[in-house]
């Protein structure tokens, strides 16, 4: 909130407060991209649900979401 003084006659001042707009950015912050797994966290046995599979889709779905983002935020870059 704001302060704002307004004055009522000569000698007399009031405050009021005064709601202070949020900042765009912080209303609509772009996708966070997902980290690659690290060599190690592959355990190269074939699993169903493999690190490097779920970090495709991870990464499919912040793709999705950043052309959605930009689409709403023409002309920020995202980093």
């Amino acid at each position: 909130m704001a302060v704002v003084s307004k004055p009522t006659t000569e000698n007399d001042v009031r405050l009021e407060l005064l709601p202070l707009p949020t900042p765009v950015a912080a209303e609509d912050p772009p996708p966070v991209e997902p980290e690659r797994p690290l060599p190690m966290e592959c355990c190269d046995s074939g699993c169903d649900s493999c690190v490097h599979d779920v970090y495709a889709d991870e990464v499919q779905h912040y793709r999705e979401l950043l052309a959605a983002w930009q689409e709403r935020n023409p002309g920020r870059s995202p980093g």
